[in-house]
């Protein structure tokens, strides 16, 4: 099953619109828990392949600025960068290696928006 097919599911596709819609108000961490932004990205990212779960990380890497970015590579434990794409490949590394690790750093807002939007970032893709 794809996210295409996960948003068939009975209130699957409103919920995740709602979701989408307040990520992309104000900073991508405000209006959303870290519950959420944890559940809503582990329901997603299941049903993406690891290339459309990194299109997805760039994306949502994109609208962070460059400090922000950098506080979200500190976290993730890489090399200082604020390179999206170079984000978005450790992202996706540590989602196959450390799956967890990314629901253990809800603390950092600039991270939680990361989760939050490669979620929202990969609906927005699919709904239409």
């Amino acid at each position: 099953m794809g996210l295409a097919d996960m948003l068939q599911e009975p209130g699957t596709r409103e919920k995740l619109q709602d979701f989408a819609k307040r990520y992309d108000q104000g900073e991508p961490w405000e209006g959303i828990s870290d519950s959420e932004a944890k559940e809503q990205h582990d329901q997603v990212a299941a049903q993406l392949d690891d290339n459309e779960y990194e299109e997805s990380a760039r994306a949502s890497f994109e609208k962070l600025d460059p400090d922000q970015r950098r506080e979200a590579a500190r976290s993730l434990q890489v090399e200082e960068t604020d390179d999206p794409g170079e984000l978005a490949r450790a992202t996706s590394k540590v989602r196959k290696e450390q799956p967890d690790m990314l629901g253990q750093l809800m603390g950092n807002p600039a991270l939680k928006g990361v989760v939050a939007g490669i979620a929202a970032q990969a609906a927005k893709k699919f709904i239409k």
